[in-house]
């Protein structure tokens, strides 16, 4: 009986995967006269696009100058972007915003819309911080889909008390027990921690796990108040083989991620052939990942890691928790219909539905947050900066710069490292270890608030561990 459900409920699903459908074509180097600025056009094109009273989606571009071994990443000038044209009338034009270090841009639809878009964009390279004049064989164009996460406030934790048992931030009384939820109303708050009244705190079994139960966590420290942008999907197979193939052959050498006997067996597709890193399923999310290799990652793309208590904010966004509350908002797993095939590896819709059809209605189906982040439970533990220790509690948000390593590591002091450190990130959300099982209230769907391993800076790499970055978002 159990077969014959299974096979009829499988003719039904529709392949949903990462659907990163961003595409950046006809990159084209200008050059005028000898007095003329250094442009460089491109082509970007994404389904299921938005911009609402909510928020809106977009996309972070950033260019590298390929060469023989590597590439080197491009600046650009703040103030020079600007769109040329769009796919058609009915899309609103593009509002683009370069970053205050000019290591790239974010592109989304300048006023109210949901659809597919299509903008042709110049922009002027930064001659003085890249020297232009090294021979390169080609400009290459890299964008990532990102969501907005505004500005404002939220609350940690989970009204359940048995949510305490698994690491939940709460509001401590002056003894340490729950006295409610804690709340984030300012991006520029010291907050102190420890069994004391309205102080944050937490219960830990185990601090390897859970945390260290101290404190301050210092206001430099990404708490969410403030404006960010966080990737859309999990880093994808196709996303990291093009990060192989930009990145020098020694660093790439220590950043392939497909040695293990099982990784095909756990949906790892990405392969060398003749010289080049190629995925052969690029949209299926990206396995086999250690923190190291998503650190460089992160460097190279100019963004940085987040943090947990970001994590709750692009989840929950400013609603009132609710008990047993997953990223989609509700309390049950009921209506979701988003899953991992155990057959092919592959994200499925079970109900038919593509991201084309997701509402506000039924966003719980897509297991789509607050802010229509994916995948937040369900696909893969989403490794983040840590409250739970001293080196994760320095962490103040510095972005990338665009360049890693000759071995192929970050090279930024404000990033923990994880070969050669052990503390610094933690595990949250839950992910799927592609075995069959029974579903736990941490495999593969976590609540948002359970911090089963907030703070355990461990793990090699792993079919269920991934990861996304962010970025703070540009001043107005």
């Amino acid at each position: 009986m159990t077969k014959s459900i299974l096979i009829t409920c499988l003719l039904f699903i529709s392949i949903f995967g990462n659907a990163t459908d961003v595409k950046v074509t006809y990159v084209e180097t200008v050059r005028g006269l000898e007095n003329d600025p250094y442009a460089v056009n491109f082509t970007i094109t994404w389904k299921n696009s938005w911009n609402n009273d909510r928020n809106h989606d977009a996309s972070w571009v950033f260019f590298k100058l390929k060469q023989d071994n590597g590439s080197i990443h491009q600046f650009i000038k703040k103030g020079t972007a600007r769109m040329l044209w769009k796919g058609a009338s009915s899309m609103p034009d593009a509002k683009i915003e370069v970053a205050e270090d000019g290591s790239g841009l974010f592109v989304y639809p300048g006023s109210k819309y949901r659809g597919d878009v299509t903008y042709h964009i110049t922009v002027e390279r930064d001659t003085a911080k890249t020297d232009y004049r090294r021979r390169f064989q080609s400009m290459e164009a890299v964008a990532i889909e990102m969501v907005y996460i505004p500005e404002g406030g939220f609350t940690l934790g989970d009204p359940l008390e048995e949510s305490q048992r698994f690491g939940a931030f709460y509001q401590s009384d002056a003894e340490g027990n729950f006295e409610g939820l804690y709340k984030i109303n300012s991006e520029d708050q010291e907050i102190p921690v420890g069994p004391n009244k309205g102080s944050l705190y937490y219960q830990s079994r185990n601090e390897i796990y859970q945390g260290d139960q101290q404190g301050p966590i210092p206001a430099s420290f990404p708490n969410g108040y403030s404006s960010f942008y966080m990737m859309k999907y999990e880093v994808t197979q196709g996303l990291y083989a093009r990060f192989l193939n930009l990145i020098g052959k020694t660093a790439a050498t220590v950043r392939v991620n497909f040695g293990s006997p099982s990784y095909e067996k756990h949906g790892g597709t990405i392969k060398l052939k003749e010289g080049k890193y190629v995925a052969g399923n690029p949209e299926r999310r990206n396995v086999y990942f250690h923190w190291d290799d998503m650190m460089a990652f992160t460097d190279w793309a100019a963004l940085r890691p987040y943090t947990e208590f970001e994590f709750t904010k692009a989840a929950r966004g400013p609603l009132k928790p609710k008990q047993k509350e997953y990223p989609w908002n509700t309390s049950t797993m009921d209506r979701m219909a988003n899953r991992i095939d155990p057959r092919t590896q592959d994200q499925v819709m079970l109900n038919g539905m593509t991201e084309a059809d997701m509402t506000e209605a039924n966003r719980e189906m897509f297991g789509a947050s607050y802010y229509w982040v994916m995948n937040l439970a369900g696909s893969m533990w989403e490794k983040v900066i840590t409250v739970g220790d001293e080196l994760g509690r320095s962490f103040t948000g510095v972005h990338g710069d665009g360049s890693i390593s000759y071995y192929g590591y970050a090279d930024v002091d404000d990033w923990p490292e994880g070969f050669r450190e052990v503390k610094g990130y933690g595990y949250r959300g839950g992910g799927y270890y592609g075995e069959k099982g029974d579903i736990t209230d941490f495999n593969p769907y976590s609540p948002i608030a359970f911090r089963r391993y907030g703070a355990w800076s461990g793990g090699p790499r792993n079919a269920a561990y991934g990861y996304r970055a962010a970025r703070s978002a540009p001043a107005n």
